[in-house]
């Protein structure tokens, strides 16, 4: 009888790790103030099972490691994302509430077919996400859309707001300021925020709304940076 070939050997030592694998909650203590997480789960859980499935574009691992440990720690009843192309924000916080048991579903908003935009995804809408459990696709204005089913769902406590649309100052700061002012117990993750000078060409609007927020808005929330370098990554953590 001939050996088996190597791939197929490694093959099935993959199969049963995935089967076997299981994973502890990184959340070192949901109760305490600061933000606390192991990071050694996060990590392998990102080179595992994350970026297999949506690389690291547009998301480097540190944004990556920054939107896992907001699921995992908030644990929100829901999250929202828009602006997110093909579903990749929205594929993340899928595969999160599937490995660690978080129980949220997520709302994922898109450009309307109609909309004229250098980053409608046309047919590719949600590619990620297409037909998955606890995954809806809609079509419109993102925080509108996004509030609209809030309100239909009964409000319910503790959602999640990823905020990626056109990364304009304006826009941004009308998001953000929608979102916290109609929504009290909100937290909110805004993409594309690292901060350089006016000097270097890089858009630095939605740095600057968050810091007209964070000032409109002194004690509602902590805020927690990736700080690693372009594109940039916020999270305005609700208290």
């Amino acid at each position: 009888m001939p050996l088996p070939a190597v791939s197929e050997i490694l093959g099935r030592f993959r199969r049963q790790a995935e089967v076997e694998r299981s994973w502890p909650d990184p959340a070192r203590n949901p109760t305490a103030s600061e933000f606390e997480v192991d990071l050694w789960t996060l990590s392998s859980f990102l080179l595992e099972k994350l970026v297999p499935v949506v690389g690291t574009h547009p998301y480097p691992l540190n944004e990556l490691l920054l939107m896992s440990a907001a699921a995992c720690r908030l644990k929100p009843s829901i999250v929202f994302d828009w602006g997110t192309h093909i579903g990749a924000s929205a594929r993340i916080f899928y595969e999160c509430e599937r490995t660690f048991n978080l129980g949220y579903e997520i709302h994922t908003i898109d450009l309307p077919s109609d909309a004229s935009h250098v980053e409608h995804p046309r047919a590719e809408h949600g590619r990620l996400v297409r037909g998955l459990e606890k995954v809806h696709l809609h079509r419109g204005n993102g925080v509108k859309v996004a509030l609209d089913r809030w309100r239909e769902l009964g409000e319910p406590k503790r959602p999640l707001f990823f905020v990626d649309g056109d990364h304009a100052y304006e826009s941004v700061r009308d998001e953000l300021d929608e979102i916290f002012s109609t929504v009290p117990d909100a937290s909110a993750i805004a993409h594309d925020t690292f901060f350089q000078s006016a000097e270097s060409n890089y858009n630095v609007g939605p740095a600057r709304a968050i810091q007209e927020v964070a000032e409109k808005f002194p004690t509602r929330f902590r805020m927690i940076e990736s700080g690693l370098g372009l594109p940039g990554m916020t999270l305005l953590l609700s208290y």
